[in-house]
This record gives structure tokens, sequence and C-alpha cells, in this order.
């Protein structure tokens, strides 16, 4: 275990994975400075009303980093592709650059311990381009020899409360809409427990450095994940395979990604192991439960 409880510097710290790893943490008694684009916005406001310590700073602004970083034990790095809801090539081009540039000035900052949540898929050669960008990072972080964990999350279950949220139809039934063949098991993690697997990488270097850790919960088919929603709400339910060029229409990028899983299905995570380290790891099934899902 540990002894040095920080500070730790959260990039991303508004984000869902931010937030989570914020929480853990903080209560596993960690200093957290939470490096915030503006001081003034509700989700800055609420990580310092939870304990953490805000900094001010912009990605693009390197002074700003160094200056966050500066005394830091060390740097939980959480970066988004994101242009608005899209995933856009500038997007990706932008998480590209800062996120080697922060691991540049980690480097020289002589943090002691860098998390990089980056995502299951990376190194694999999917010729998806922000699955790429993703990948360019690790290769940079590795390069420098910093002393980094690299945390690989699969399908975050926390997409089914957003743009895969099941619906109820005009027959009563939960219809979970996803872009995956009914045959292909799909690996699900909860954010919540990415978040929990970064403070445990922090918690224990000795057993986390050097590492890239993939992490899931469960794996479970389309047509699985429906019913399993169906049990926690108390209605019938049924998958939907949305037509890949559907979902193109609305996001290239997120096309590719489901076109991916569809020809090239994932291996089983050692979900067993993982939760040798965090007992709490969720099930979609404790998940729903845990967030008080509502149809």
């Amino acid at each position: 275990m540990n002894s040095n409880k920080g500070p730790v510097l959260v990039i991303g710290a508004t984000g869902q994975q931010g937030r989570a790893t914020t929480a853990q943490l903080l209560e596993r008694d960690w200093e957290v400075h939470a490096f915030v684009r503006d001081l003034a916005a509700p989700a800055a406001g609420a990580l310092r009303d939870s304990g953490a310590n805000l900094i001010e700073g912009d990605l693009d602004d390197p002074d700003s980093v160094r200056a966050a970083m500066d005394g830091a034990y060390g740097v939980f790095m959480m970066l988004t592709m994101m242009t608005g809801v899209h995933i856009t090539p500038a997007g990706i081009e932008a998480e590209q650059r800062r996120g080697k540039a922060m691991a540049d000035l980690a480097k020289a900052s002589g943090i002691e311990h860098l998390v990089y949540s980056s995502l299951k898929g990376a190194n694999e050669n999917s010729g998806i381009e922000y699955y790429a960008a993703k990948t360019a990072i690790e290769a940079h972080i590795e390069s420098l020899e910093l002393p980094a964990t690299v945390l690989r999350p699969v399908f975050f279950m926390d997409n089914f409360n957003a743009f895969n949220r099941p619906i109820v139809d005009e027959n009563g039934e939960l219809v979970l809409n996803l872009a995956v063949r009914a045959d292909i098991p799909v690996s699900l993690v909860s954010v919540h427990d990415i978040g929990a697997f970064a403070a445990i990488a922090f918690d224990h270097p000795d057993d986390y450095l050097h590492r890239a850790v993939p992490l899931a919960g469960d794996r479970l088919t389309p047509p699985e994940i429906a019913e399993t929603f169906g049990r926690v709400a108390g209605l019938p339910a049924r998958s939907n395979q949305v037509p890949i060029e559907q979902v193109r229409a609305f996001d290239e990028q997120v096309a590719k990604m489901f076109a991916y899983f569809n020809d090239r299905p994932d291996e089983p995570i050692d979900t067993a192991t993982l939760r040798k380290d965090h007992p709490g790891l969720h099930t979609l099934e404790s998940w729903l439960h845990a967030s008080n899902w509502k149809a």
C-alpha cells in the first residue's frame, strides 16, 4: 500500500471518468488537485464541494499545466476526442497532441506515477482513427519511460444512459437499439469502476506500474443486455440491430467502432482477477441496481 497520498492531479476532472476517479481517490484519503478550465463552472464547484482542490488551466497552455504538476506525486489523465457530441478529425488530432504534451510535461516535472485512461482496442491495428490516437499516446508514454499505468476500459455501461439508452415502444416493450450483431458478446464496464481502478493503481504502484490493464465487469450479447434491462425494469425486452449505415450518418468514427465490434469480437477479459483487487466490480445488473436505473 502506498503511504504517499498525493497530491494527484486529475486531468479531465469534470468528465465522467475524472469525477469518478476524484471521488475514489478522496474516499481513499488522497489529496486531489482537479485541473479545470473554469473555476466558476458548476461541475468545478461540485468537485470543490466534494473535497478536491481546484487548479485552473488549459491543456493548450503548457505553462498552466506545468504549474499544476509542480509538486504533484501523480497524474490521472483522461482526454477526449469529442467536439460537441461528435468525434471529429480536429478532436482526434487535439487529443493526440495534448496527450503527448501532457506526457512530456509529466516527465519534465518528475511525476512518480501517471495513470492514463486509454481504451481496449488500442494497439490492435483497428483502423479506427480515434483508437490510433490513443495508441500513439500510449507509445509516447512508453518511449519516455514514464512510471505509468495504462487503463484500457471497454464499452461503458454508462452509455446506456445516453445515446444507447433502451426505450419503451408503443407496446410497452423495452427495446435496446445497438449496432452489434445478436451473436456478438460486448464487454462492458462502469465508469465508477474505471475510477476505482485508477485509485487502486495509485494505492498499489508496485502492482500496477508499467502495466496496461484491460477493464471489464461483464460480457453479454445484445439480447442478453436487453434481457438484463428488462429483468431489472420489470418489462418485456428485446434487442434490435441498428444498421451501421444509420450510425455512420450520425458519426463516422462510432460507426467504425461498431463495425470493428462485429468483425473482430473481443476476447473475454479476466474479470475474476480484477475482482480480487476490486470486489465491487459491477456486472451490468449490479450497475443498473446501483444507479437506480428506470425505463
